[in-house]
């Protein structure tokens, strides 16, 4: 424990290393809180219901990734069902209409989600192959409850080596990495347009670089809800 405290502030000035522990404190009093109970609630009650495994975070450290990875890409937590759902209504989507993608698709909790919304064709991209395993793990648990449901298809590697298909796309993120890696991501969202995409639609919860679209041409900025912004895109 203590080598990786002293990998993480080897390289770090005195004002970033205060930064970094305000920044920890803040986490963990977040957690003692009544919202951040309820949610350690809910995502025990998903898996309760499911007999899956998504619930706790993960820390890049935990995933082992490497410290540029570290700095790059964010932590594992699990996305309420609130987090997809509101803004697909939001929207206005008719989930049957629209192929789904999760950049950083964890354990697989999105993804159950999506499918269960009826997305016509699912897929997550994730780096962590551990991450992989328990979602693959948890997607055959989901599936074997819905005979007749197509299963979603995991895609272990980098997020910014994705080409995204499909006539209408929906991308969901839940901050899964920094901005350089965001405007690669959005780079091959823009290019899916070029092969048959009529339209990409972008739900962001936790929008930490939402500038990253907000900011881009072309893209107009949807429907705003509490801790998640929504883009669109069309040729």
């Amino acid at each position: 424990m203590l080598k990786s405290l002293l990998r993480r502030i080897g390289n770090r000035s005195p004002v970033e290393i205060g930064h970094l522990a305000i920044k920890n404190v803040r986490h963990a009093i977040a957690a003692l809180g009544p919202e951040a109970r309820a949610a350690r609630a809910a995502d025990l009650a998903f898996d309760r219901r499911w007999g899956t495994d998504t619930s706790g975070g993960l820390s890049t450290r935990e995933l082992g990734y490497g410290d540029d990875l570290a700095e790059r890409c964010r932590r594992y937590d699990p996305s309420s069902e609130a987090m997809l759902r509101a803004p697909v209504s939001a929207l206005g989507l008719d989930p049957a209409e629209h192929a789904f993608i999760d950049y950083g698709a964890g354990k697989g909790r999105v993804l159950m989600m999506a499918m269960e919304m009826g997305f016509r064709h699912v897929v997550g991209i994730e780096l962590s192959e551990h991450l992989c395993e328990i979602a693959k793990s948890n997607i055959a648990t989901f599936v074997a409850q819905h005979p007749g449901m197509d299963q979603a298809e995991i895609v272990a590697g980098d997020a910014t080596a994705y080409r995204p298909s499909g006539r209408s796309i929906v991308a969901y993120f839940y901050n899964p990495f920094d901005a350089s890696i965001m405007a690669e991501v959005r780079t091959r969202l823009e290019e899916a347009l070029g092969v048959g995409a009529e339209a990409v639609t972008v739900i962001y919860a936790n929008p930490e670089h939402d500038a990253v679209f907000r900011d881009a041409p072309r893209w107009a900025a949807g429907p705003l809800l509490p801790g998640i912004s929504t883009f669109r895109l069309t040729t």
